[in-house]
Formats: C-alpha cells, sequence, structure tokens
C-alpha cells in the first residue's frame, strides 16, 4: 500500500480550530479596536525633532496621509482600554470620558504647507468603547 499524501484540508481544520480556542480562552478581540490602535495609540511617543516633524512621519508612517486630523494618545493600551470601564464616565451611548489626562499630540493638515501641524498637550480624552474595548476616538476636552 502506497503511503498516503498530506491532507492540507484537515491541517487548515486543525489550525482555524486551534485560532477559535486561543481566542475563546484568551482576551477580547474586536477587529475595530485594532484600528483604534493602529490609529491612534502611540506610546513611548516616536521621536521627532519637533511636533509638525512628529505629525508628518506618523501620518505617512502608518499610512493616514489621506486624514485631515487626527490625534495620537500617548499612554499604553491596557490604561487607555479601563477609560471603557474603571476610569472612564459615561458621556453618551457607547461613550466614556477619561478620569484623567492623557498626553496627546494632535496633528492637522495646513494645505498651505501641504504637511501635518502638530500641537502636544495633556487633556481629558472621551471614546467609543464597544464590549469593553476603545474602538473610535471621539475628542480630547
Amino acid at each position: 500500500m502506497a503511503p498516503s499524501r498530506p491532507r492540507p484540508v484537515l491541517l487548515l481544520t486543525l489550525a482555524l480550530l486551534a485560532a477559535c480556542v486561543a481566542l475563546t480562552l484568551g482576551q477580547k478581540w474586536n477587529p475595530l479596536n485594532d484600528v483604534f490602535r493602529r490609529e491612534h495609540v502611540d506610546n513611548p511617543k516616536t521621536i521627532a525633532t519637533n511636533n509638525n516633524a512628529y505629525c508628518n512621519r506618523m501620518m505617512w508612517d502608518r499610512v493616514m496621509y489621506w486624514k485631515y486630523s487626527n490625534t495620537f494618545i500617548h499612554e499604553t493600551p491596557e490604561n487607555i482600554t479601563k477609560v471603557c470601564t474603571t476610569e472612564g464616565v459615561a458621556n453618551g451611548p457607547y461613550r466614556y470620558e477619561s478620569k484623567n489626562e492623557f498626553n496627546i499630540t494632535s496633528c492637522t493638515f495646513n494645505p498651505w504647507s501641504i504637511s501635518y501641524t502638530g500641537i502636544s498637550s495633556s487633556q481629558k480624552i472621551v471614546i467609543a468603547c464597544w464590549d469593553g474595548l476603545p474602538v473610535f476616538y471621539v475628542k480630547s476636552k
């Protein structure tokens, strides 16, 4: 009898099953949270010569040059996630305002110089949360 050939369908099924079990046993996951982290979380803050250089670098590196404005939060993802639970106050449907201030950098496109202008500050943030995870940056206060 000839040796049996590999069965890729069986291997794929086992790999998918393992991934599902890992997700079920692990932490919560939401693809919108992944987008939120990519677009708004930068901790520790990326080094740049000034806020304008920082914004230009971040917006191009993260492929967000199509956006008119964006805010980067310089805090750990875990501390930002706490705004959705213990460290935030409900501020509308699915919206939470942080109890504490966060270091942030706000970037705005300047059409005259065709570049971004950045302003760093320490402010409270308002984020939208879904199932205990941040999914959308609303504003700073």
